[in-house]
Formats: C-alpha cells, sequence, structure tokens
C-alpha cells in the first residue's frame, strides 16, 4: 500500500522555478538601480535601469523607474551647470547641461543655458585680439568708402515728410541739393520732366540714385560739392564716364577664386593679381569699382575654427558591457547610429602582451569597427572609471573645410634584399638589405564644416593597421581596418568610435618551488593558468565652435550693377509710389525753408546752359 501524502505536480514545480529563476535575472539590475537611488547616485540608477530594460524590454516598473531615474539626474546635473556658471567654469558646465539635455530634452530654461555656456566657451576658447590693426582698419574704411565720382556726402537722412507729386525734375534735384548741402548743375542736354514720389526716411544718397533712375537721368560728382544731372544716353554715358584704377587688398580670400568671381558676377576683364602683397588691381568704371568693392567685403571672410578634442582611451569590454553599450560583430544588421558610413574590415591574430602604451596602440586587432553616439554621461563614466587609460588626448584646431590629421603609433622596419653584379671576380652577384619603415597604429583625418546652426559635420576617415603576424623568414604580416563616414554633431556633443578590440593573454605558472621547473615531472608538482582579458581601445570626438563666420548685415543685402545704377544703396521697394500724398496748395515743399511751392534752382554755370 503507498504511503499516503500530499501529491507533488512535478510540473507547475518547474514552472515556479523557471519563473523564479527569470526573475533573479532581472532583479539584480532592478536592485542595484533602487540602490543607486537611495544612495542618490543617479547617474548609476539610470545604467543600472537601462540594462534592467534591455534584459526585458516590457518590463513596466523598469521603464517607469528609468524614467524617475533620468528626470532625477537631469535636474542634478542642470543644478551643478548653474553652479559652475556662477563660477566660471565654463566648459564643466557645459557637459553638465550636455548631459542634462541628452537625459531630459524637455527641461525648461535648458536651451538657453546651453546656448548661453557655449557662447562663453566659445569665447574662451577663441584668441580674441584687442582690437584691429591699423591696417585692417585703413582696409575697411577703403571698402566702405565711394569711389570718385560717386563720393556723395552720407549718413544725410531727409525729413520723414518729403513728398513730391507731379513736381518739375528740375525742382527736385535742387531741393535735393539744398537738403545735402551740394550744389546741383544740369547737362545742356538735360530735358526736365514731372516726378511724383516718397522719398520719406530716405537718405540723400539713395533719394538722389532714386529720382536719378525714375527721370532716365544719372549723375557724376564733377567738382567738391557739385552735382552734374545727366540724361541717360549711350552717348551720354561715353562722354562723361570716366575710369579709375583701384587695389584691393585681401586678407582671407584667395586671389584666383576671387578673380574668377569679380569675372562672371561683375563682368570685369581688367584686372591682375598682385601675388606679393595677395592683392587685385583692377581698371574700370566707378559702378563696376563700387560693385567690386561690395563684393570683395562680403566674401573676404576668415573661415569659421573648429577646436576638436580627441580622447583615445583603453578601457574594459566588460565595464562597457556593464554600461548597457552594446556592440556591432561581422554580419551583424543592428541599427548603428552615427552617420553613413563605409566600414572596411582585416582580421588579423590578436597581439599578445602584458599591457597597452601609446607605443603599441597600433597592435589592436579585432573584427569590426563601428560608429556609436552613446550619451555624454556614459562618456563621463567610462573615463572616471579606474579600469579606463587614457592613451591620448589632444586637441586639433583647424579651420573650416580643413583637414586636421592625428596619427598615433609606430614605424616598424621591414627588411629588403636586392641582388647587385659584381664588376670583376668572385661570385657575379652580392645582396645588398634595405630597410623599409611601415605605419602601423591608429590614423585619424578630420575634415569639418561648421553650419550657421552651431552643428558642425566632421568627414572622419579612421584606419587602423597592425602587425597581424609573421610570415616567410619571420617577416612581419601586416593588417589594417579602416572605416569613411560623415558624422554631424552639436557643439559640444560628444560622439564615439569603438569596436578597436585588444585581446591580452597572460601566463601563470604555481607550484612547489623547485619541483615544479622540473622537466617533464615538473607538470606533477605545478600548475599553469591562462588568463584572456579583452579590452577596447576608443577613440570620443567633441567639436567646440571657437569662431564664426564674421557676417554683417550689408553682406546679406543685394546691391544693383549696371550701367543705368548710380552708386549708393538702392531705392526701397516702393519708393516711388504711382499716387503719393498730395501736399496741400500754398505750402511749401517738405523739408525746405519758407517760400513759393516750386524751389528755385541754384543758377547754373553758362556753359552747363
Amino acid at each position: 500500500m503507498p504511503a499516503s501524502g500530499p501529491r507533488v505536480d512535478v510540473r507547475a514545480l518547474v514552472a515556479a522555478l523557471a519563473l523564479a529563476t527569470s526573475a533573479c535575472a532581472t532583479s539584480g539590475a532592478l536592485l542595484e538601480g533602487q540602490r543607486a537611488e537611495r544612495e542618490r547616485d543617479y547617474d548609476r540608477a539610470v545604467i543600472a535601469y537601462t540594462r534592467a530594460l534591455q534584459e526585458r524590454p516590457h518590463d513596466r516598473n523598469a521603464q517607469l523607474a528609468l524614467d524617475r531615474a533620468r528626470l532625477r539626474a537631469a535636474q542634478m546635473h542642470f543644478a551643478e551647470g548653474r553652479r559652475l556658471t556662477r563660477l566660471a567654469r565654463w566648459r564643466e558646465a557645459l557637459e553638465e547641461f550636455q548631459i542634462a539635455y541628452e537625459l531630459n530634452p524637455g527641461m525648461g530654461d535648458l536651451d538657453r543655458a546651453i546656448r548661453e555656456t557655449r557662447e562663453a566657451v566659445r569665447a574662451e576658447l577663441a584668441a580674441q585680439p584687442e582690437g584691429r590693426t591699423a591696417i585692417e582698419a585703413l582696409i575697411e574704411q577703403s571698402l566702405v568708402a565711394a569711389p570718385p565720382g560717386l563720393d556723395l556726402p552720407q549718413g544725410i537722412e531727409l525729413p520723414s515728410s518729403v513728398v513730391f507729386s507731379s513736381e518739375s525734375a528740375r525742382a527736385v534735384f535742387s531741393a535735393l541739393g539744398q537738403l545735402g548741402g551740394i550744389s546741383v548743375v544740369f547737362d545742356a542736354q538735360f530735358r526736365d520732366t514731372p516726378f511724383s514720389g516718397d522719398l520719406r526716411g530716405m537718405t540723400f544718397d539713395t533719394a538722389l540714385a532714386a529720382v536719378a533712375a525714375s527721370t532716365s537721368n544719372f549723375f557724376r560728382v564733377t567738382a567738391p560739392g557739385t552735382v552734374t544731372i545727366i540724361p541717360d544716353t549711350p552717348a551720354k554715358r561715353r562722354e562723361y564716364e570716366e575710369e579709375i584704377i583701384r587695389t584691393f587688398y585681401l586678407s582671407n580670400a584667395d586671389v584666383a577664386e576671387t578673380i574668377d568671381l569679380l569675372r562672371l558676377v561683375v563682368d570685369m576683364r581688367r584686372l591682375a593679381p598682385v601675388t606679393a602683397t595677395n592683392a587685385i588691381s583692377i581698371k574700370d568704371t566707378p559702378e563696376r569699382i563700387d560693385a567690386a568693392a561690395r563684393l570683395i567685403r562680403a566674401i573676404d571672410k576668415a573661415r569659421a575654427e573648429v577646436v576638436i578634442e580627441v580622447q583615445l582611451l583603453e578601457v574594459d569590454r566588460q565595464t562597457m558591457r556593464e554600461y548597457g553599450l552594446r556592440f556591432a560583430s561581422a554580419g551583424d544588421n543592428s541599427d548603428i547610429s552615427g552617420g553613413d558610413s563605409a566600414v572596411v574590415d582585416s582580421t588579423g591574430d590578436s597581439a599578445d602582451g602584458l599591457g597597452l602604451s601609446i607605443d603599441d596602440v597600433g597592435r589592436v586587432s579585432g573584427s569590426s569597427l563601428f560608429l556609436a553616439n552613446p550619451t555624454s554621461l556614459l562618456v563621463r563614466l567610462l573615463e572616471t572609471n579606474s579600469s579606463t587609460r587614457i592613451l591620448a588626448n589632444p586637441q586639433l584646431r583647424t579651420s573650416d573645410g580643413v583637414a586636421a590629421e592625428a596619427h598615433f603609433g609606430e614605424r616598424v622596419p621591414v627588411p629588403v634584399t636586392t641582388f647587385t653584379p659584381i664588376a670583376a671576380g668572385g661570385i657575379s652577384q652580392q645582396p645588398i638589405t634595405s630597410f623599409n619603415y611601415e605605419e602601423i597604429g591608429v590614423n585619424i583625418d578630420i575634415t569639418p564644416r561648421i553650419h550657421h546652426n552651431d552643428e558642425v559635420s566632421l568627414a572622419l576617415e579612421v584606419e587602423i593597421s597592425n602587425i597581424s603576424g609573421t610570415g616567410y623568414g619571420n617577416l612581419p604580416q601586416f593588417g589594417s581596418r579602416s572605416i569613411i563616414t560623415m558624422i554631424r554633431l552639436r557643439d559640444g556633443e560628444t560622439n564615439i568610435l569603438a569596436g578597436l578590440i585588444r585581446d591580452d593573454e597572460r601566463e601563470t605558472r604555481g607550484g612547489i618551488p623547485g619541483l615544479s621547473s622540473i622537466p617533464f615531472l615538473g607538470r606533477l608538482f605545478g600548475r599553469t593558468r591562462t588568463d584572456t582579458q579583452e579590452t577596447d581601445i576608443i577613440l570620443t570626438l567633441k567639436p567646440h565652435i571657437i569662431r564664426g563666420l564674421a557676417l554683417e548685415e550689408d553682406d546679406l543685402r543685394p546691391f544693383r550693377v549696371g550701367a543705368n545704377t548710380a552708386a549708393g544703396a538702392p531705392p526701397r521697394a516702393g519708393a516711388v509710389p504711382s499716387n503719393p500724398p498730395q501736399p496741400r496748395a500754398g505750402r511749401p515743399l517738405p523739408g525746405l525753408p519758407g517760400g513759393p511751392q516750386r524751389p528755385i534752382a541754384p543758377p547754373a554755370p553758362p556753359d552747363a546752359r
């Protein structure tokens, strides 16, 4: 008779054990995050909850805990950034604000704090001159000065009530002359026509150009304080046109490119470079010379500059796994951020050794190279980890569109033997050995492109070369991997290049002293232990814009150029309306002293009548 007692459902027991095992598999990360929260170490809590969510993507508790930790960590970093700004430690404050933004982009006042701190960092990094040199001020003054024949009084604004309605063109020119403090004379073939227009708020030179264009005339400064109004006909253009010569000294623009631009845009033909002084001499009409000056002033700008912080780190691969960083391998189709890239892999044998220094960084090996874009928080944790070694930390300063290069590694001699004939006697040939030096290591080429929204595009080319083994005659064999990509980062954002794996094997022998060293019998009294340490070499890039393109409002404003346009700013749109306001009868013209409504022109010289 079988013993009586409760029956155990084996299937239920197995299911319960499986459920408990599954819960324990994820509770470790959750418990670690909760412990970090209690200690107010919110950065560690974010990492722990992220790892827990990766293990169980549909765990609602892990998701809520991660959101809570990210919010508290963002507040902590934002407060720390505020404290650092009060101490004028701008770069550290920017890093804190950047971490806060990556954790919680919707935090109020964070965008403004990042923008203001970036400006402070830019001002701190840039080598600010005390002021323009005397020659810079002189060249700037010459570019804004009007050429001979168009040098009218500048800065004179007309009254806000200057309106003409069907007035004589001669009277309008004479009135403008009185307002500008100059004498106005007329060519003998000048034809008086009615003019209606609203000149309120215009400058004197702009108003004179507008009235001349509206009445089919042009003007020339024929004497100091005297302007001649001339009918705009081809014959009169040839009669009054004078060509002038002017030399422009360039500070930043390329002479050849500037000459091509002037020939295509301004249609200049008589110009020549002055290579010794980086200048251009031009002979043309005053209008074209003035147009060339405006164009040269707009393009002769210093290029934007950026400082790229490059950091080469050696990190324990297990540490990176603990932080939740995933790695790509050959044939992996996982999404890798960082822009479109082309990767070339070459697998070689791992280099054996007991350590890694900047001298043997070229001997790294692995199966994949990839770009990742973790948060600045992860980069900071890697930097502060006790197992992380900083191998190099250069700062590359370069201009927009100019490549910057950084090379880490060494040159390995490779023997090359050639046979040369002997002139007389003995053997017919003798060997001569020479050495070629092959560079191994990490070669980085970066070409930045600075955008107007404070973002930087980096055309990145990284090549990793190493000694992959030995061949015939113990000659070294070289392996290489390269990656070519284009990434776009914000000012102060960190990007990481990872996957440069290195395997170090270390053998440790122990046992009974003396007996373990006996040949053949030593194995009975000792043991050999082999440890493999997998490390990763990661490359971080962080751009800082230190100088942007110094554009001014005049550089963006269009201007007229042509035979029928006088110098000066173009008339405003709608400056000459078809139905202007009508002045009251008997009232003097606006801006003129009392008297008859039609102004009296100053007497013209006898040769001009």
